[in-house]
C-alpha cells in the first residue's frame, strides 16, 4: 500500500505543469553524479599520463545514464567516442584537465571548452587537476563550479594560487577575458 500510495503521489506530483522541470531537475542531478563517478576514476590516469580524458554521457532507450569509453586525448585537447548503440540519445561531454602544468591555467574550463559545449548544444563536465568539478551551461553560456579543491582527485603536484582567484562562474566573454590576461 505504501508503493501505492508513493507511486500516486510521484504521478501526482509530476502531472501538474512543472512536470517537465522536475524531470529535467532530477535528470541533471543523475548527469552531475554519473559525470563525478567517472571523473573521479579517470584522474589518477590522467595525472600519471599528463593527457586529457574525455566520453559522452547519454541515456539509452531503457531511461538508463550510460557512458561511452573514455579516450585519451592530447596534453591539452581531447575528442570522444561517439554513441555506437542506436537509440542513444547524447545529453553531455566530460573530459578531464591532465596533470597539474604551472603553465597552463587549467584550474577552470578554457574558452574553447565552453564554445565547444555551446556549439554542441551539450552540457559539458570537467574536471580539474585541483581536484575541482565544473559544469558547462550551453544555454546559459556559462560554466559554474559544481565543488571546489578537492571535491575530486587532486593532483599531488597541484601549487594552489598560480592562476590567481579562481570564480564560483564565468561566462564565454569573462574565459575569453581571462585567457588573455594569462
Amino acid at each position: 500500500m505504501k508503493c501505492l500510495t508513493l507511486c500516486c503521489a510521484l504521478f501526482l506530483g509530476l502531472s501538474h505543469t512543472g512536470a517537465a522541470d522536475t524531470l529535467r531537475l532530477n535528470e541533471g542531478r543523475m548527469l552531475d553524479a554519473a559525470a563525478r563517478q567517472v571523473l573521479t576514476t579517470l584522474q589518477a590516469r590522467s595525472f600519471r599520463s599528463g593527457r586529457e580524458f574525455c566520453g559522452l554521457l547519454g541515456r539509452n532507450e531503457n531511461g538508463a545514464i550510460i557512458s561511452t569509453q573514455p579516450r585519451r586525448g592530447n596534453a591539452d585537447t581531447c575528442l570522444p567516442y561517439q554513441f555506437r548503440t542506436k537509440g542513444v540519445v547524447p545529453l553531455a561531454s566530460f573530459h578531464t584537465h591532465g596533470a597539474y602544468d604551472h603553465e597552463a591555467d587549467s584550474e577552470v574550463p578554457s574558452y574553447e571548452d565552453l564554445d565547444a559545449d555551446m556549439k554542441e548544444g551539450l552540457v559539458g563536465f570537467i574536471a580539474t587537476p585541483g581536484g575541482r568539478f565544473w559544469v558547462n551551461l550551453p544555454q546559459e553560456g556559462l560554466t559554474r563550479q559544481l565543488c571546489g579543491l578537492r571535491c575530486l582527485p587532486q593532483d599531488r603536484h597541484f601549487n594552489q594560487g598560480d592562476w590567481g582567484l579562481i570564480r564560483k562562474t564565468y561566462t564565454l566573454r569573462q574565459l575569453k577575458q581571462r585567457r588573455q590576461l594569462y
